[in-house]
């Protein structure tokens, strides 16, 4: 009697502790699949907010004879708007005088961008607008639309970005990943090209 009580006690220890190591393992497996999808949905509400923020701007309103939102404070108010409505934080404009320089020299400045242009801080998406990418306009800021009846910009080519860093919340944290190294998030970028109305 005695033998067999102790392989059943052992047995239910073995199981316990299968049980605990399966159990810790699982809710590490979640946390990633919760940091993958929530990456996916911030992911689809940055591409909704350019799309939205180049459209406005490209816009042409044919009863005044001009592209009305064609300048930073609308096309981020437009940004804006949608990334509210997507429960993510307003954008924070771009203070650097150009558009962004893509690493593989392409000439649409599309990305892929040096990992340095990319927020410090997580979830702080940075807004950055490039008018007339194929042409002599490419400043970084834009304080009014063109007067109406001017065509300097129309045909041209209005670029629409947002760099974020996605701040991971759950098993795919930088000690699951890198071990000894620093991961504060996943790189996400949103671009959308819109040709200027007119």
């Amino acid at each position: 009697m005695g033998p067999a009580r102790d392989s059943r006690s052992s047995q239910r220890g073995q199981a316990l502790v299968e049980l605990a190591l399966t159990t810790a393992f699982l809710m590490i497996l979640l946390g990633g699949l919760l940091d993958i999808s929530r990456a996916f949905h911030y992911t689809i509400g940055l591409e909704g907010a350019v799309r939205a923020g180049a459209r406005r701007g490209a816009f042409f309103q044919s009863t005044i004879g001009q592209t009305p939102y064609l300048d930073d404070t609308d096309i981020k108010t437009a940004v804006d708007q949608v990334l509210a409505g997507d429960g993510l934080r307003q954008s924070t404009a771009s203070t650097s005088s150009g558009c962004l320089t893509p690493t593989d020299g392409n000439t649409w400045v599309n990305p892929p961008y040096s990992g340095s242009a990319y927020p410090t801080t997580t979830n702080t998406p940075t807004l950055y607008i490039c008018y007339d990418t194929q042409g002599t306009h490419k400043s970084g800021t834009k304080s009014s639309p063109p007067p109406p009846n001017d065509s300097t910009y129309t045909g041209s080519d209005l670029l629409v970005v947002i760099l974020d860093r996605y701040g991971l919340i759950g098993g795919l944290s930088s000690e699951y990943l890198q071990s000894g190294a620093s991961l504060t998030g996943i790189d996400l970028t949103a671009f959308q090209h819109f040709a200027v109305q007119g």
